[in-house]
């Protein structure tokens, strides 16, 4: 986890929401377990092990099309979840992310469908495209688009 990732979520005006939390494991699924079965249904995990952090933001930018919309961010270790901007994401991930500590897993619901991100404490990012509204355990996933940044 972040240090003080309650602290920092408030400061970027976007606290901890249980209700978020609950939303996103639904989207998975219905558990973390289903997360991870999930992920091994996706394309190949991008290595964003060797990113800068506006590379990362690139990145993150290229699977986060429109960024006015919500999106749901959790850290499943922590249990703690929040609604926030794309923008406020992209923008913040050095704040919101510390490689090989964190998973953070974003929740895109657009009417395009539904992705589910997971950037990993193995530095790699995993998008998941879901089929329908994405809940209960949604078809299988798709990889992220697009090249890494060079």
């Amino acid at each position: 986890m972040p240090p003080r990732l309650r602290a920092t979520l408030t400061s970027l005006g976007t606290p901890p929401d249980p209700t978020a939390l609950a939303e996103v494991v639904r989207a998975v699924g219905g558990s973390w377990a289903e997360l991870d079965r999930l992920r091994r249904t996706a394309g190949t995990p991008v290595d964003v092990s060797g990113l800068t952090e506006t590379e990362l933001r690139a990145c993150l930018a290229s699977q986060l099309p429109s960024r006015d919309g919500v999106v749901k961010t959790a850290w499943p270790a922590d249990g703690i979840a929040t609604r926030m901007t794309a923008a406020r994401l992209i923008t913040s991930v050095d704040a919101l992310w510390y490689p090989s500590t964190d998973d953070l897993v974003v929740l895109r619901e657009e009417t395009d469908g539904t992705s589910v991100l997971v950037l990993d404490h193995e530095e790699r990012l995993t998008v998941i495209r879901m089929h329908g509204d994405g809940h209960d355990g949604a078809g299988r996933g798709q990889g992220p688009t697009g090249s890494r940044p060079a």
